[in-house]
């Protein structure tokens, strides 16, 4: 089955190479594309890294061997990435949200997307560990849900999003 990636780029490499880790941010981000690209060449998935743009005023993409996205200045990867999960539709389904962004998450769990905390990911993907289940489907909807309460102005935020009201 067709699988698609989208990595919160930036929190993925936070986890990867926390504050202290020797090497520049340029340093950083090629290293963990370097994994990313021997994750793609494994399964055979695509990947695209979205990270927040910083010095372009326009949004850049890059597709080369690996899907390279920089926001626009000011944009978020956050924004990007719930904006191409609604562009989808119902093909949301065949995509898997890298990020530990429970906001990020929660969008892709709303537009049917699977998504996959940084930390698993990392774990089961990036580090040569627990290789068990290569599916992508270790945070899906169903399993990851039930850990996570909504607040009241979550709920209310939610029902705005798809024009609903509470009965």
């Amino acid at each position: 089955m067709f699988r698609e990636f989208i990595v919160d780029g930036y929190n993925l490499l936070h986890k990867l190479f926390p504050e202290k880790a020797q090497g520049s941010l340029q340093h950083k981000r090629e290293k963990t594309e370097r994994m990313l690209l021997g994750f793609q060449q494994s399964t055979r998935w695509k990947v695209t890294i979205v990270y927040d743009g910083q010095h372009s005023r326009a949004p850049f993409q890059d597709s080369g061997a690996l899907n390279r996205v920089f926001t626009a200045s000011g944009g978020s990867a956050d924004e990007w990435i719930i904006d191409y999960l609604k562009s989808l539709g119902s093909n949301a389904q065949m995509f898997t949200i890298i990020s530990s962004d429970r906001f990020i998450c929660r969008h892709a769990s709303a537009r049917g997307a699977s998504y996959m905390l940084s930390e698993d990911f990392i774990r089961q993907y990036l580090s040569g560990k627990d290789r068990r289940d290569k599916t992508g489907k270790n945070g899906s909807n169903k399993e990851k849900s039930s850990d996570v309460s909504l607040s009241r102005k979550e709920v209310d935020h939610w029902l705005s999003i798809f024009g609903k009201t509470e009965e």
